[in-house]
């Protein structure tokens, strides 16, 4: 495959020999209708000199013709030639220089000769003109006489163009030899520019070429940078920046999951080497065996979650929609919550009607809400209310509590991989997966899922986006009766 470079100067090469071709061959053309029109020329006067010194007297045709005056009609080597034909065909006059030869034949009125090339009695190649007069009465003839010819002479003037092909010769070979080196230099000068202009792009190249993983902190300097690679170096910051920003993420991740497995497992180490140590003591030995199963579901639930956080990000869960009546559904999800919420006094308030129906998947809906709710339950303080409401467009879902420990500066990192307010404290019922396992089953069911500080100690999750539906009436009683049973 060929680069750039050879790319830039096969084009630009084939471009500019293509250009001088054509403006070779116009100047070639221009300059040798030049030297034609001037050979022509020296023809023209030469055939009309001679018309000049023909006239008539009596009725015959003289040519008052002198090699003295015209001594290129002489026998030579480089002679000139012409030949005067009567009206019946005959010769009247012809060159010495012609011999016994003779020339065509050809030609056209004074004001509009008849030019053409052809090959010389003495073989070389030549160029002819012919022109076709009535020969002028003799200053002794009137006009009117009986023997007064009206018939015309054709006369033919011919002459080597040896030096007319030298001089074209010499312009061909000129145009050729400058257009050589112009298309040599122009290559070389091509080279050199082509060589300067990408260096910017080679440095480009040299730059992204010690990038790693340890260094993307890195940035390509855009001081000085061409205005064409520009939006490139620019783009390629933005994505070092990305990349910066999800290889820190990810790095922080192992180290949270190893600070979050850390402790549930030297809790289960501490457990059974207890029970080793005093093996006949059954009770010590039974609790050892219950914690260890505590600490197991703990283990188990976060490693779930992050199964299914790795299914989202993959685009691996599966969504089946159906009709989900929010209020029933609602108060579903909270029952298994509500012991929670009860040793604190909280309360639930929820403002959604009876008719709100939404199109979505009931089971990634539900572990929406649980999460959204456990949470809401376990940092609302004692008498707290919590509130679940629907916006007047039924496609917004919003739960608020009070809350005493976050802040506007908090919101951007409650939807972080096991992020807390406090990193010291932990609990066995949140393993900070929750709500980033809720935004990503949210993106999976094309619901947004943010977070707002409603009031300074009131927090607002909001679950928008939703697509409504409205089922028929027995609908919703069916399925009011069945969450009353």
């Amino acid at each position: 495959m060929k680069s750039i470079q050879q790319r830039l100067v096969f084009g630009v090469g084939a471009a500019y020999c293509l250009l001088w071709a054509v403006g070779g061959v116009a100047v070639y053309l221009v300059v040798r209708s030049g030297y034609v029109a001037e050979f022509d020329r020296v023809l023209k006067a030469n055939a009309q000199a001679l018309a000049t010194v023909t006239n008539q007297r009596a009725g015959q045709v003289e040519t008052d013709y002198s090699e003295d005056l015209m001594p290129g009609f002489s026998p030579g080597r480089h002679a000139d030639y012409f030949q005067l034909w009567l009206p019946d065909g005959s010769t009247r006059k012809r060159s010495r220089s012609l011999g016994d030869g003779d020339l065509p034949r050809r030609g056209g009125a004074v004001n509009s000769p008849e030019i053409w090339n052809l090959k010389l009695p003495d073989g070389r190649d030549g160029r002819a003109i012919g022109i076709c007069f009535v020969p002028q009465l003799d200053e002794e003839e009137s006009p009117g006489s009986p023997h007064e010819l009206k018939d015309e002479v054709m006369l033919v003037v011919a002459r080597h163009r040896g030096n007319l092909d030298e001089r074209l010769q010499e312009l061909e070979s000129a145009l050729l030899a400058v257009g050589g080196s112009m298309v040599v230099a122009t290559v070389l000068m091509v080279i050199v520019a082509v060589r300067l202009g990408l260096q910017p792009l080679w440095d480009l190249g040299e730059r992204a070429a010690v990038i790693d993983a340890a260094t993307l902190q890195l940035r390509f300097s855009t001081d000085n940078m061409p205005t064409e690679l520009l939006p490139i170096a620019m783009r390629l910051n933005e994505l070092l920046s990305r990349l910066e920003s999800s290889f820190n993420r990810e790095r922080r991740f192992s180290a949270d999951v190893a600070h979050e497995l850390r402790t549930p497992i030297a809790e289960l180490r501490t457990a059974n080497e207890v029970a080793l140590k005093w093996p006949e003591d059954v009770t010590m030995a039974r609790n050892a065996l219950e914690e260890s199963v505590a600490i197991a579901l703990q283990m188990e639930s976060m490693v779930a979650g992050l199964l299914a956080l790795a299914r989202c990000e993959a685009g691996q869960l599966p969504v089946r929609p159906e009709t989900v009546a929010l209020l029933p559904f609602v108060r579903e999800v909270w029952q298994p919550l509500a012991s929670v919420a009860s040793s604190k006094q909280a309360i639930l308030d929820v403002q959604i009607p009876s008719t709100a129906c939404w199109r979505s998947d009931a089971s990634l809906l539900r572990s929406i809400l649980s999460n959204l709710l456990s949470n809401a339950g376990q940092y609302c303080p004692q008498q707290g209310l919590i509130r679940v409401a629907v916006d007047a467009t039924g496609t917004e879902l919003s739960i608020s509590n009070v809350t005493e420990d976050l802040g506007t500066k908090d919101l951007p990192h409650l939807f972080e991989r096991f992020w807390r307010k406090d990193p010291a404290r932990s609990s066995n019922m949140h393993n900070g997966l929750g709500l980033t396992i809720a935004r990503a089953y949210a993106e999976a069911l094309g619901l947004h899922l943010r977070a707002e500080m409603t009031q300074p100690n009131r927090i607002t999750l909001i679950l928008s986006g939703a697509q409504i539906e409205r089922p028929a009436p027995a609908t919703l009683q069916d399925a009011a009766l069945r969450f009353a049973s």
